[in-house]
Parts: structure tokens; C-alpha cells; sequence
């Protein structure tokens, strides 16, 4: 009896999981599902602002990168996309008013980049090094 009961209940199982399918794929009756496109999250950032908001705000982003990718968990790829954002919108501006900076800065990021696809926290703590320069440059404080 009980053998019964475990067999209906990998039947059933079986037969409620046959008729899922992911984004576009089609089912063995022939049917194709769709995801709502208001439904799939966006995994893009914007930021908008002066560089003179901004890149203190990547200096910020910057400044926890070192220990996050120390830590177990994605928070690190999370950082990094939101340092690639800000430099996106910042950079127009910096190449406009310091050009003689703009590789430096884009050279930082790629490190930062780096640092998190290679889980080189040491990388990220002279990115931010690097960063912390650049900045006070630009901004004439340093």
C-alpha cells in the first residue's frame, strides 16, 4: 500500500512539472509560454548628476568593494555594476572639463572590474587608492 501511495505521488508530481516551460520554449503539446515583460525584473542602473555629486558617490561604492568580495555572496557583482553606472554617467563630464584624466579614471574601474572577477580584494583596495586620487584631483583638493 505504501509503495502505491509513493508511486501516484511521483506520477502526479511528474505529470503538474511536464507542462512547464521557461520564456519562449515549447511544451510537448505544442503550446509556448511568454513572461510578462512587466513582471522580469531590469537589471539596469541609471545614475544622473554633476561629477562633482558622482564621483563621490563612486568613491562610496568603491570604498566597500575590498571587503565584500572577502565575504561570501554576489553583493560584490551588485558594487561593481553600480561603480560601472556611475562612471557611465560621470564620464562625459570628466572627459569634457579633465580629459588628461579620463584614462585613469577608466583604468580604476577596469581594476575594480577585475578585482571582483577575480576575487582579488588586494586589486580593489588600490582601485579605491587609485580612485581617492583621482577624485581629489579633479576636484583640485588634492
Amino acid at each position: 500500500m505504501t509503495r502505491a501511495v509513493w508511486l501516484i505521488g511521483i506520477i502526479v508530481l511528474a505529470t503538474a512539472c511536464s507542462g512547464t516551460t521557461n520564456d519562449g520554449e515549447q511544451s510537448a503539446d505544442g503550446a509556448t509560454a511568454t513572461l510578462d515583460p512587466r513582471l522580469v525584473p531590469t537589471t539596469s542602473i541609471v545614475f544622473s548628476g554633476t561629477a562633482l555629486e558622482l564621483l563621490p558617490e563612486l568613491g562610496i561604492e568603491m570604498s566597500r568593494l575590498s571587503s565584500q568580495i572577502s565575504e561570501d555572496g554576489d553583493e560584490d557583482k551588485a558594487t561593481v555594476a553600480r561603480i560601472t553606472a556611475i562612471w557611465a554617467a560621470a564620464q562625459p563630464e570628466v572627459e569634457a572639463a579633465r580629459p588628461d584624466l579620463l584614462e585613469s579614471f577608466q583604468t580604476t574601474v577596469d581594476m575594480a572590474t577585475s578585482a571582483v572577477d577575480r576575487n582579488r580584494p588586494a586589486d580593489a583596495d588600490k582601485a579605491f587608492s587609485n580612485l581617492t586620487r583621482l577624485i581629489d584631483n579633479y576636484t583640485g583638493d588634492g
